[in-house]
């Protein structure tokens, strides 16, 4: 199996610096690259001694621990400076084209042996690394905001992934005390896809009266056990990251058997407005039946996805429920939640998500109502 000893970041941004800063936390050397070198001393000074330093304040960290990192981490300005990586990670802005020349220039600079692997949320990772001398080595290693709190990490393989790659990135993700599932390269790999569907139709439903933010961030509370809302949550990753992310998702997947809830104008417009939602902006409404209608749409298209997923084997049932509770802190995954309502209200959930147009009746549930999910 390779092993890993230095990695690279390209991108040293809010996420590229917190991935860096959890590989260095974790013993192994950094070095992150930036446009010029200005800018990687001014992320350096904010994203790695700003960080370190409030930790050390708030008594979190020690000064000699802070230092023993820092000691870890170098920057670079040109792909040359990553030519000893044992892996690179690619955490710049998402856009495709500018990520599948990254890749291009990283075959040419890095070791023929070094592994290569993208950050991206939603992009295939084969797309993206169309350009790669020996494919074998590339993969995708997906973190969660924030990837210095977030345990999960999505192992993503492509049709191309060796298992000496798919294996050392395993062991990567586990000495940097992440939790790792195993996903096949598919459009926002396996806990996207639940969480943007979650939103797409949660949003759709906004009307600033009778479902104000107030009333479905709290439905989404109550329905999935959470303490933190579906609302909150979309303003903690960013309105923009959302929208675009919801998108991707829709080009992907809205034309295909699978389906997928529209990007809803609720969304597109508070988005461009540039402010988050209002989480206080009016009160909350008990009407069973409007929390009904919201609850039951909500959860038919979580039990259709993620259905979906498990059916075509882009994730194991396992690795789901458990990717899901990590990822996004839910109590149930969603077979323990449709285990929990009973299957035959699971059915009647996920063929309303297909009356709504959101998702096309996954196979599993075609012939009538499955047995309850064996959870293990």
């Amino acid at each position: 199996m390779a092993e890993i000893r230095k990695v690279g970041i390209v991108g040293f941004g809010v996420m590229g610096s917190a991935i860096g800063l959890n590989a260095a936390s974790s013993g192994y050397d950094v070095v992150y690259k930036e446009l010029n070198d200005e800018l990687v001393q001014k992320m350096y000074d904010r994203f790695v001694v700003g960080a370190l330093r409030k930790r050390v304040e708030k008594g979190k960290m020690t000064q000699e621990q802070m230092d023993q990192i820092t000691s870890r981490i170098t920057g670079t300005s040109t792909y040359e400076g990553l030519a000893d990586c044992d892996l690179v990670i690619e955490a710049a802005v998402e856009k495709m084209d500018l990520k599948i020349q990254v890749f291009e220039d990283l075959s040419k600079h890095c070791r023929p042996d070094a592994i290569l692997v993208s950050n991206t949320s939603t992009f295939l990772i084969e797309k993206l690394m169309e350009r790669v001398d020996r494919p074998e080595r590339t993969a995708g290693l997906h973190y969660f905001f924030p990837a210095n709190v977030n345990k999960l990490v999505e192992v993503i393989r492509s049709k191309h992934t060796s298992d000496e790659t798919y294996q050392a990135l395993m062991e990567f993700a586990r000495q940097n005390r992440k939790v790792a599932i195993t996903v096949k390269d598919f459009p926002g790999f396996a806990i996207n896809p639940i969480f943007i569907a979650s939103y797409n139709v949660l949003d759709s439903f906004y009307d600033g009266q009778t479902y104000n933010v107030a009333t479905l961030d709290d439905i989404s509370k109550e329905a999935l056990g959470v303490r933190f809302g579906i609302m909150w949550v979309q303003n903690g990753s960013g309105l923009g990251t959302a929208y675009h992310a919801a998108v991707s998702m829709v080009e992907y997947l809205g034309d295909t058997d699978i389906g997928y809830p529209p990007v809803p104008e609720a969304l597109k417009r508070q988005f461009e407005s540039g402010q988050p939602w209002n989480l206080e902006d009016g009160p909350v409404s008990t009407d069973p039946e409007v929390r009904a209608r919201v609850r039951d749409r909500l959860l038919g298209a979580i039990f259709s996805i993620a259905t979906h997923l498990v059916d075509r084997e882009v994730v194991s049932l396992g690795d789901l429920e458990l990717g899901v509770k990590t990822a996004l802190a839910w109590p149930k995954g969603p077979f323990a939640l449709m285990n929990e309502l009973g299957m035959d209200e699971a059915a009647r959930l996920v063929r309303l998500a297909d009356e709504e147009g959101y998702f096309r009746v996954p196979a599993l549930f075609k012939d009538g109502v499955p047995a309850p999910w064996d959870l293990g």
